[in-house]
Order: structure tokens, then C-alpha cells, then sequence
């Protein structure tokens, strides 16, 4: 089972941090203030299931889902462990894609409804 220590960067590059499952491609959703309380929630085994706070979709911001925190700070790397998606720093949860093939597939259906829109789906 690959676990990794990885992050999340808000545009004013502000950082919290998270688990990426590395075995099945996702990023597990709650989010920490140091990668030290990262590690000891799946360390304590405390990765349960549990809903997205009410409050996390209301306070989203754009952000950079970095996989592995050895390739946080390398320019030349980053980008090949790196996807956009949507987090809340107030709510301390990942609320848009947990990878990149979410991220993929949520690209895929805004351009399907933007041709939807326009009447150019056929």
C-alpha cells in the first residue's frame, strides 16, 4: 500500500497537507496543518469515510493537488505529480477532484455542457 505525505496550494501559497493513496491513484480528503498531523491520522488509522463538512463547498478555492511532498519544491518535477482541483482552507477538506482522471473527467463534462449551451453537441 504506497501512502504518500502530499499537499494542497492555495493561490496566496498557502499550503495544507494530506495522504495521497498512491495505490489507487486518490487523494484522501481532510486536510492538515503539518504534515506531521497528515501522517498521524493514517497512522492512527482514523481514515474512515465520513461526509464532507457542510460548510467546506461554501468556501472552496482553487488549488494544486501535489501527490508527493518529495516533489513539492522541484520545479521540474512538480508538475508530473501535480492536478488542479478545489479545496476549503476554513473547512480543512478537499471538496473538488481527488485525481487526475476526476479532474479529466470534470473537464470533459464542462466542455460538454459549455457545447451544450451553445447547441453544438450533436
Amino acid at each position: 500500500m504506497a501512502r504518500n505525505l502530499g499537499a494542497v496550494e492555495f493561490s496566496d501559497g498557502h499550503r495544507l497537507y494530506m495522504i495521497f493513496d498512491g495505490t489507487v491513484d486518490i487523494a484522501q480528503r481532510p486536510l492538515f496543518d503539518s504534515p506531521d498531523a497528515a501522517w498521524s491520522w493514517y497512522a492512527d488509522g482514523k481514515q474512515i469515510d465520513f461526509p464532507e463538512p457542510l460548510e467546506a463547498s461554501n468556501s472552496e478555492e482553487p488549488v494544486t493537488v501535489v501527490k508527493d511532498l518529495a516533489y513539492v519544491d522541484d520545479p521540474v518535477r512538480r508538475d508530473l505529480f501535480a492536478f488542479e482541483s478545489r479545496a476549503s482552507r476554513h473547512a480543512r477538506w478537499l471538496t473538488g477532484p481527488r485525481s487526475e482522471s476526476e479532474r479529466q473527467a470534470e473537464i470533459g463534462a464542462e466542455i460538454r455542457d459549455e457545447w451544450l449551451r451553445h447547441g453544438e453537441w450533436g
